[in-house]
């Protein structure tokens, strides 16, 4: 399949069309049971009490949350994934390794950084292996990048015990150069990973508040950060350290996104345990794509309510009313921990999707061991005919269990995939003059 024929989706349906002489019969050997749902919540959270990091057991217990749980195909929810994805990774096998010092990704043929790597680059991780935590992170960075680029329009909504106190708008567009369907890029002259641009549409006080990133496709180099202020009409290269500052003001942090958004080499990884986890989804199986370029094409979801967005709200004000399922998954229990002396957070636990490399849940200590921080991280996925898919994160809710607030992040009606972006987007010129 080309780039230009992406936009053609094929919807699978299901015909029930058998003669009525047969109906009996067909219904007997052909109808599968409907899935099974059922809600967790303080009535009978002990249900819930292995399935739920400790922290949000305590909400679940206390009233505050509960969760719509329903059964998947394990067989179909895998293949969320494209076959040529899963076929990409089977063929994976025995390819990569890590360099020692970094944690880096590294070609066993060259003992260097590849040039280019699509699919899981370990099929299979042995949790007696002593690297097996930066394996698991790689192939969840590999998962994400599947896409190749694309972006969505959202909102920053800062909550307490009150209601919402702080709200902005935002964007947040991006180009993969690896981990990419279709092969890499023809012009990289950068030799990066992946670069994004974000900035802020509204309030008019942090409108054009815009950031550009750009990650090098190397083992030591860290990321290029540059801020722009419209106010002091200049951009200047900050700290990647910064991803764990709070997001203007509120209890989100820029490395909230998909639950861990900096480079794998970033962080000393350690597989710490396994379990069955509840899972934050959309909707269990892929939506549609609508193509609008030779290169783009929409999704479209829906809006997840918060609670202090409904009348008679159930629960913390800050929690999801609608939209939102979750589903048992089996997870790697990660811990992570920054090598950058100027990252405010200490150590990071983590809970990836054994099979699809997501991460659903973190809980956040600080410099001193203390943990203060859960981050709830939901995402959605998107297909085509096994010969694309992609998946894209639609929510974070994360909150402070020292100051009793939350901050929502995400929750976008629509989103796109863009294959070729204009050369000269990702660029300082494009953020200093986004307000002219």
């Amino acid at each position: 399949m080309s780039r230009h024929s992406l936009g053609a989706l094929t919807l699978a349906t299901i015909l029930l069309a058998a003669p009525a002489a047969r109906a009996a019969d067909a219904e007997r050997s052909t109808s599968a049971p409907k899935p099974e749902s059922w809600v967790l919540d303080a009535n009978n959270w002990q249900d819930g009490k292995d399935l739920l990091p400790e922290p949000v057991v305590k909400h679940l217990q206390a009233g505050e949350y509960w969760f719509n749980v329903v059964s998947v195909d394990p067989n179909r929810f895998h293949h969320n994934y494209s076959q040529a994805f899963w076929d990409a990774t089977d063929a994976n096998a025995g390819k990569y390794d890590l360099d020692a010092k970094t944690c880096g990704l590294k070609d066993n043929a060259t003992g260097k950084i590849p040039d280019f790597v699509f699919g899981l680059p370990f099929p299979t991780i042995d949790k007696a292996d002593q690297q097996a935590g930066c394996k698991i992170a790689w192939n969840f960075t590999m998962a994400g990048a599947m896409g190749g680029g694309g972006g969505a329009t959202f909102t920053l909504n800062g909550v307490d015990t009150t209601g919402q106190f702080r709200r902005i708008k935002a964007f947040i567009h991006s180009r993969g150069y690896q981990g990419r369907h279709f092969g890499p890029l023809a012009d990289n002259p950068e030799h990066l990973a992946g670069e994004g641009l974000s900035g802020a549409l509204e309030p008019l006080d942090v409108e054009g508040v815009s950031t550009l990133t750009k990650r090098y496709w190397d083992w030591e180099s860290q990321d290029a950060i540059w801020a722009y202020v419209p106010s002091t009409r200049r951009a200047r290269r900050v700290n990647a350290a910064s991803r764990s500052d709070p997001v203007a003001g509120l209890d989100i942090f820029a490395d909230d996104l998909n639950c861990y958004a900096g480079k794998v080499e970033y962080y000393q990884w350690k597989l710490v345990g396994e379990q069955t986890i509840l899972a934050p989804l959309l909707q269990p199986y892929p939506f549609p794509m609508k193509s609008v370029s030779p290169t783009r094409q929409l999704i479209d979801t829906p809006y997840m309510s918060a609670g202090y967005e409904v009348p008679n709200r159930r629960g913390a004000p800050w929690w999801i009313q609608d939209h939102l399922v979750f589903v048992k998954r089996p997870v790697w229990v990660v811990e992570g921990q920054s090598s950058d002396p100027y990252y405010n957070f200490g150590k990071v636990i983590m809970y990836f999707d054994k099979e699809m490399y997501r991460i659903y849940w973190k809980l956040v200590h600080n410099r001193g061991g203390e943990y203060f921080y859960t981050a709830m991280c939901g995402y959605h996925f998107v297909k085509n005919d096994e010969t694309f898919s992609a998946v894209f994160p639609n929510l974070v809710v994360g909150v402070n269990d020292k100051t009793n607030r939350a901050a929502l992040g995400g929750r976008f009606q629509s989103s796109f995939l863009e294959q070729h972006w204009d050369p000269g987007y990702f660029s300082l010129r494009t953020i200093t003059h986004m307000t002219d």
